[in-house]
Order: C-alpha cells, then sequence, then structure tokens
C-alpha cells in the first residue's frame, strides 16, 4: 500500500487506478490511512464496474432526476412529491448500482412501504420512482438499461378516489373578501388568468402590455419542458388589479409579486418571486371565509368551469389554461361537468316519452 508518513503533518495515502490519482491527507496514524485506502480503492473498483456496464449508482441517479425538477422549473411540491421516496428507496438499499435492483427487489421495497405505511402510499412511491426511472433510461441520457419498476402493478385500497371540489364564482368572492388586503391582487390575478400559481410567480412587468391589454405568462408544461409564452387577455378587473400594482411598484424589483426572506444558509436575506407562505395564506384564506379548502389549481377548474358553460369554445379554452394538447383540455372540462348526471338525465327525458303506452 501507497502509504508515507511526513513529519509535522502526518500519513497520507497515494495510489494509481488507469493513469489516475487517488490521495488524500493527513492522517493521525499509520493505520487509519491505511483503512481509508482499502475503501477508496473499493469506492473506486466499483464505479470502474458501474461505468464498464453502462450503469449508475442509484445515488447519483436519484440525484440527476431531482436536479433536473429544479433545473427545469418544475413545483416545489413536485420536488418534494420526488424527493421523499428517492429518499426511501436510497435508504432501503443503500448505496448500490442501479442494475442491482431487480423488478424482484422494486415489489419488495414496496411492500415494505405498504406495510410501514399504507397502499395508497405505496402507490404513490411506485408512481414517482416508476417516473424516475423512466426518465433515467430517456434517449440521449441512458443513465441506466433497465426500470425495475416498470409493469408492477398498484395496490389495492380500500381508500375511495376523492372527488376534486370546485369553488363556484360566489365562494371565490368570499374566499377573495376575506384574505388581507395585501393577498387580495394575487389571487384576483390567478382568478383573472387561469393561471398555474407558478406562472404568476414567475410573472414580470415586461410581460404585461397595458396598451394592448394582455399578459404573457411562460409555461413549461410541455414534452421537453421548455418555457413557452402564451397571451391571455386581461379582463376589467385583471386591468384595475395591476394598474394599481404597476403604480405602487418597486421600480427595481422585475417582478409583479415578489418576496424577501432569510435564507439560513447564507445568513442574509434574498428577495425573489413571491412563494413561501402562500399554502398557509390559502388555508387561512378559506378558514376565514367559511368555505372548504381550495388548492390554487382549482382557481384556473373554476374559470374553466364557468367558461365551457357559458358556451366558449375549446380551442380558447385551451389556449388560456395553456394546454399544449386539446386531449388535456377536454379530460380536464370532462372532469368538471357532471357527465353522469347528463347522461341520465338525457336517459330520462328519452326513454319517459312512451310511458303512457305502458300498462
Amino acid at each position: 500500500m501507497t502509504v508515507y508518513f511526513k513529519a509535522g503533518k502526518g500519513y497520507r495515502y497515494d495510489f494509481m487506478v488507469k493513469g489516475k490519482r487517488y490521495t488524500k491527507a493527513w492522517f493521525k496514524g499509520k493505520q487509519a490511512a491505511k483503512t481509508a485506502e482499502v475503501k477508496r480503492r473499493e469506492e473506486v473498483e466499483k464505479k470502474l464496474e458501474l461505468e464498464a456496464t453502462g450503469d449508475m449508482a442509484l445515488l447519483d441517479l436519484l440525484n440527476l432526476r431531482l436536479d433536473y425538477l429544479l433545473d427545469r422549473a418544475y413545483s416545489e411540491s413536485h420536488y418534494k412529491k420526488t424527493k421523499l421516496p428517492a429518499q426511501r428507496l436510497l435508504d432501503y438499499f443503500g448505496k448500490v448500482p442501479c442494475f442491482a435492483i431487480t423488478r424482484l427487489k422494486a415489489d419488495e421495497f414496496l411492500m415494505a412501504v405498504v406495510k410501514e405505511r399504507t397502499p395508497v402510499a405505496g402507490n404513490n412511491d411506485l408512481k414517482v420512482l416508476r417516473a424516475a426511472f423512466s426518465w433515467g433510461m430517456k434517449r440521449g441520457q441512458r443513465f441506466i438499461q433497465d426500470n425495475p419498476f416498470a409493469g408492477l402493478e398498484t395496490f389495492p385500497s380500500d381508500k375511495p378516489k376523492e372527488r376534486k371540489k370546485t369553488p363556484k364564482s360566489d365562494e371565490l368572492d368570499l374566499m377573495i373578501e376575506a384574505a388581507q388586503p395585501k393577498h387580495r391582487p394575487y389571487l384576483w390575478v390567478l382568478r383573472e388568468t387561469l393561471a398555474r400559481s407558478i406562472e404568476v410567480h414567475r410573472l414580470t412587468w415586461n410581460r404585461v402590455n397595458f396598451e394592448e391589454r394582455y399578459v404573457e405568462l411562460e409555461t413549461r408544461k410541455n414534452k421537453n419542458r421548455e418555457p413557452v409564452l402564451r397571451r391571455v387577455p386581461m379582463t376589467d378587473k385583471l386591468y384595475e388589479v395591476l394598474s394599481d400594482l404597476y403604480a405602487d411598484r418597486d421600480p427595481n424589483k422585475e417582478w409583479v409579486f415578489w418576496t424577501r426572506s432569510y435564507n439560513a444558509e447564507t445568513g442574509g436575506m434574498e428577495e425573489g418571486p413571491y412563494k413561501r407562505g402562500r399554502y398557509s395564506m390559502l388555508q387561512k384564506v378559506c378558514r376565514d371565509a367559511g368555505v372548504d379548502y381550495y388548492t390554487f389549481h382549482r382557481f384556473r377548474a373554476s374559470g374553466a368551469s364557468v367558461m365551457d358553460n357559458s358556451g366558449a369554445l375549446l380551442p380558447g379554452i385551451q389556449h388560456i389554461l395553456g394546454h399544449a394538447d386539446r386531449r388535456s383540455t377536454e379530460i380536464y372540462l370532462e372532469k368538471l361537468r357532471d357527465v353522469e348526471r347528463d347522461a341520465m338525465d338525457v336517459y330520462e327525458r328519452e326513454s319517459r316519452k312512451d310511458d303512457d303506452k305502458v300498462a
């Protein structure tokens, strides 16, 4: 072993593998340096083995996936929903190569999640991890050779699928009225643009056109996660709210909604788009308004429901919602309509026409 001592400093290991040098200093004892060298050699050999098979370590894959979500501006909630199952998988298997996780072992992991938690939790982990490994196999990346979670069936659950509630216009009125004055403009912009909350966070003043009365919203909800701009016409209310905000804006801030918060890592204050505290604000608003809790996304559903029920054309609704695929809008609206009741109303009306003829 290449371990040597240097007076006044200590022991150091130093070795070469395939022309690359690996060294570390300074250890207090010779045995500590030898032990560290053995461990480092094992890590290097394992890494070279992985590179030879064209596969990567589980830890590396999961970290790359999380970095990808951050770089492509996925929502904070989606990032957390991916990070937690990833951490559970890493805790279960440890630092192993991805090819070591077979379908059988992946199923064993999910069974452990179900046993410790619930079938719903197991299904959530399956969905997230299947997507993570599928991403690792994408053409152009090919970080791994197989997806052990592909093809695994979901677990049966007694929990009924909750039907998402959509707020009515009068409920949104109550919510905005119950909000603090400083929060009302944010809620109004969400309501009047039918935007995703992250799109409102990205909204900058250079994307607000008062002369032609439209706002440009940036979305990355598309196949390639590339930024795409769409124009949404201003309603009179939106024009009024944005005009008031513009008159009182800080000219040094580019965002329509921004916040200042303390960063524990840097130990200083940071400024950026409005994100922190919005969920607790919404919970309080719903509670004070005396309505059920509605997520920000349901503001979109409410507006789409109003347009759909009033006869607005599907292409217009699709553009305002920012759906790249028409089918997404159709599925979205189908959930909003009470399709089962409509179908039964037609059945009842048509099947009762000849009631008088029945003895």
